[in-house]
């Protein structure tokens, strides 16, 4: 996960449009934002964003749905994307001839390796409009993300009720190793929930 902290500047509030979680003040965790009852990766308002859905993944651009990456195909999931929209975005890269573009040309995204068949494969998505994500929630997205698919639990991503439960659970923490711990806690739960063991 590519985060840039970028000084100490004030948070700029929710991105516009997200959701309290059953009345709470979580409404998201930095680009991941729960919109009409939808988790969605990245600003949605005629903006290129990514759709966590049940059978995985659905990249929108130009209002647009793409072809849906299906759960199953993910052998990993990690995310780029820096604190402030000015400094991951393709415009900054361009007009400093890469030398302020930490994210490259690409601007912010998911990258992943899927098989059936093997390929390497980014979605793009872009910085919320006039909000500031806060560092230590992108490493925790990064870490829900990440070790959610690693377990081998990537169709969780697509369950609401699990990401209703798990955002607002990981959204305070600070330190990866409690962060870490808190994913591996809900994904056993699901798993038990399922009645499975094991890891």
């Amino acid at each position: 996960m590519d985060a840039h902290p970028n000084g100490a500047a004030p948070d700029d509030g929710e991105p516009n449009g997200a959701e309290p979680i059953d009345g709470g003040p979580r409404r998201g965790l930095g680009p991941l934002a729960r919109v009409d009852g939808r988790w969605l990766v990245g600003d949605h308002r005629d903006r290129t964003h990514l759709e966590f859905t049940a059978g995985g993944i659905v990249p929108h651009a130009d209002g647009q749905p793409g072809e849906v990456v299906e759960w199953g195909r993910f052998m990993g999931l990690g995310l780029a994307v820096t604190p402030h929209r000015w400094t991951g975005s393709r415009r900054t890269a361009l007009l400093s001839l890469g030398q302020m573009a930490p994210l490259g040309l690409t601007g912010p995204h998911l990258t992943a390796t899927v098989r059936h068949p093997y390929a390497y494969w980014t979605g793009r998505f872009s910085h919320h409009r006039g909000h500031r994500y806060a560092p230590h929630e992108l490493i925790a997205l990064g870490v829900l993300l990440g070790d959610t698919v690693e377990a081998g639990e990537a169709a969780l991503l697509g369950d609401r009720a699990w990401l209703d439960d798990a955002v607002p659970r990981i959204a305070p923490l600070r330190r990866e190793g409690e962060l870490r711990a808190a994913v591996g806690k809900l994904l056993a739960g699901a798993r038990a929930a399922r009645g499975l063991r094991g890891s």
